[in-house]
């Protein structure tokens, strides 16, 4: 392969020419000639000898300042080639969320970005010419440093379209909770607002390092980073906080300090995200609920992880329906006709509920495989059999799974509801009071009894050992000095049922109160659907009064007769006749320009649509932040690592950014 020429060859190259067009013509001797003043009676002190330009000498001046100005453009023109290489391979991996390094560099395991520049230099022909391994030293891209420093020009200038797509307009704060490779805490804060062309979307604004979650740590890190993108709390109309276990019980706290900055920043549960999740957080507050899930996880992949023991289930959950029938015992109590136990984790695709409800159903089969790989095998898998069925088979294990199952149950048609579009708020709000009516009546003492009597008669019927209510409380598995002597009855009736449905409604009311209940019922008289059918003037009215700022006295009393006429012109407009949402009905007043007609409603429905209620066409699976902080090496810095999760979150965005913006950013680094 031909190597390119550096800056040192193109310097060499370009003084030798000088050299031998200096020496290959004899330098005529310069011409000396007697210069006198005009003034020939009186000579002037500087009347003297002055010597003539020799013409062959500035000549060659002009040949060595045309070789350099030659040499310069060429030696810029091979340094933006190296670095447009540099950029195309950075561009690829991160929109991948690739790792950009590898271990051990230097002992055959050169990463992503080294292994595709060589393949690159070997197989594309126009690549050749421009191999980074031909940059001279002055112009190295391949070191680490000046690779972080184009993924950083990445991140921003992915940043900064965001930022303008933003303009001046509101938005809400979503705060995520997660860990990076050492475990460290990060917080994830995201942008949900209303672009130029009226789609509702969520953005990825960073991943920020925090020493602890209490609400002020929160608060200030929300608020320096907002700042550094010159972004105020003062824009901020709603806000969202999901997945952060470690959040839990600050964020009313929280929400205090945010909103004493900015009172019309409304806290709403984002059901983008299924409710199951913060149900699950809940439980395992209670540290019986913690114990519970902590086996639960152990069992799930002591099984699941494994295709030989997943056959193994399958074929003893077949012999037992076949047993069942016999026996003529109906199948539908515990729902046999489940074959899988689910995934173990807390994500809407792998809801908790399902993993209980499973586990209680494939009972006797699960049991019969710990019992069998307890019994035939030696070695670890004997030893984690037996480990598992130690928990697996108390009356313990077996209660709390009853209880969660009862309460999932519950709460999962709520789930599911607000999952839906917007046209099933309003039946979703209604489903809340449902809900947490039901769980109240689970605290009276007839419930409790016929609970009892439930996990009672499934331990009787699995040959499960049942314990005394009146004899005192042995926690499975841990040491008794951690609690207090009370007997079973105090510790299973007060400490796990009431405690566990108790922090339940909690939560409920927490993320339903009276001022997200009204919000969400004014919001669904935006409903589009069968041409405005669900439309109420006096709600959408009371909406724009949450709003206070946002509107002036003159707009709140011209907004029902704007509202009128927004109404009867899009019910006869054949272009609003297949919007179903809000998002798609703010989308198609942007094509059409009738943003700007009813411009006092537009922003009304901005508002609304930047509310984390799962109306936004774009729902972010911010699940890929721990996907991508996982690829990202610890080699890489706290700044690299966000700025790797921004260009592959945001991959769409990124598409945009031109090599131009990149190359441009990279190069005021340092005045390269």
């Amino acid at each position: 392969m031909k190597k390119s020429m550096d800056l040192k060859t193109l310097w060499d190259r370009a003084s030798k020419k000088s050299k031998v067009a200096s020496t290959s013509t004899p330098k005529p001797a310069p011409i000396i000639v007697e210069s006198r003043s005009r003034n020939q009676g009186n000579p002037s002190p500087s009347d003297g000898l002055q010597v003539v330009p020799d013409d062959d000498k500035s000549g060659d001046d002009e040949s060595i300042a045309s070789n350099a100005k030659q040499l310069q453009a060429e030696a810029e023109a091979l340094y933006l080639s190296h670095l447009t290489t540099s950029v195309h391979c950075l561009r690829f991996i991160l929109q991948q969320g690739l790792p950009v390094h590898g271990h051990l560099e230097n002992e055959g395991n050169a990463g992503n970005f080294l292994e595709l520049v060589d393949w690159l230099a070997e197989n594309i022909e126009g690549v050749k010419r421009v191999d980074l391994k031909d940059a001279p030293r002055s112009s190295e891209l391949l070191d680490q440093k000046a690779q972080e420093q184009v993924i950083n020009a990445c991140a921003k200038e992915t940043t900064r379209l965001i930022i303008e797509d933003l303009g001046d307009g509101y938005f809400s704060v979503l705060v995520y909770e997660s860990r990076d490779v050492e475990q460290q805490e990060q917080l994830a804060i995201c942008l949900r607002y209303v672009g130029t062309k009226g789609m509702a979307v969520e953005r990825l604004l960073g991943i920020v390092g925090v020493e602890d979650t209490t609400p002020l740590t929160i608060k200030t890190t929300i608020q320096n980073l907002l700042t550094s993108h010159s972004l105020s709390f003062s824009r901020v109309r709603g806000l969202g906080y999901d997945a952060a276990c470690a959040m839990k019980g600050y964020d009313n706290r929280l929400k205090k300090l945010i909103v004493d900055e900015a009172p019309s920043a409304y806290y709403v549960h984002c059901f983008a995200h299924q409710l199951q999740v913060n149900m699950v957080a809940v439980a395992k507050q209670n540290v019986h609920g913690g114990w519970f899930f902590y086996h639960l996880q152990y069992l799930m992949d002591f099984l699941v992880m494994c295709c030989e023991k997943i056959r193994m289930l399958g074929v003893a959950q077949a012999e037992y329906i076949i047993e069942t029938f016999e026996l003529e015992e109906t199948e539908a109590e515990y729902g046999l006709d489940r074959e899988s136990l689910g995934t173990p984790c807390d994500t809407p695709r792998g809801s908790r509920y399902e993993n209980v409800m499973h586990v209680i159903s494939l009972y006797p089969a699960i049991w019969e495989i710990l019992c069998m790989i307890g019994d035939e095998h030696s070695g670890i898998k004997s030893l984690r059999a037996q480990q598992v069925s130690y928990a697996f088979e108390t009356f313990e294990f077996v209660f709390i799974a009853h209880l969660l199952q009862t309460i999932f149950e519950y709460t999962d048609d709520l789930c599911s509801a607000l999952q839906k579009r917007d046209q099933d708020i309003v039946n979703a709000i209604d489903l809340v009071s449902v809900t947490k009516k039901r769980l109240q009546l689970l605290q009276e003492d007839g419930e409790w009894e016929r609970f009892l009597q439930k996990v009672t008669s499934f331990c009787v019927k699995h040959d499960i050992e049942l314990v005394d209510m009146h004899g005192l409380y042995d926690p499975v598995g841990r040491s008794p000095k951690f609690y207090e002597k009370a007997t079973n009855l105090h510790y299973y009736h007060v400490d796990m049922f009431l405690d566990v449905i108790g922090s339940q409604l909690r939560e409920l009311d927490g993320m339903f109160d009276e001022v997200n209940t009204e919000l969400l019922i004014c919001m669904a008289a935006f409903n589009p659907v069968n041409s405005f059918a669900a439309y109420d003037e006096e709600k959408l009215v009371k909406l724009a009064n949450f709003y206070p700022e946002d509107f002036s006295q003159c707009e709140l009393l011209h907004l029902p007769f704007q509202l009128s006429n927004f109404v009867d012109d899009l019910r006869l407009d054949e272009r609003f006749r297949e919007v179903k949402t809000l998002a798609e009905l703010s989308i198609k007043l942007v094509e059409t320009r009738k943003d700007r007609v009813y411009n006092i409603v537009y922003r009304l429905l901005r508002l609304a649509l930047i509310l984390p209620v799962g109306t936004a066409s774009d729902e972010r699976d911010l699940s890929s932040v721990n996907y991508v902080n996982n690829k990202a090496e610890n080699k890489l810095s706290e700044q690299c690592a966000n700025d790797c999760l921004v260009t592959c979150l945001e991959r769409e965005t990124f598409g945009q950014v031109k090599d131009d913006a990149i190359i441009s950013r990279f190069r005021a680094v340092n005045n390269r």
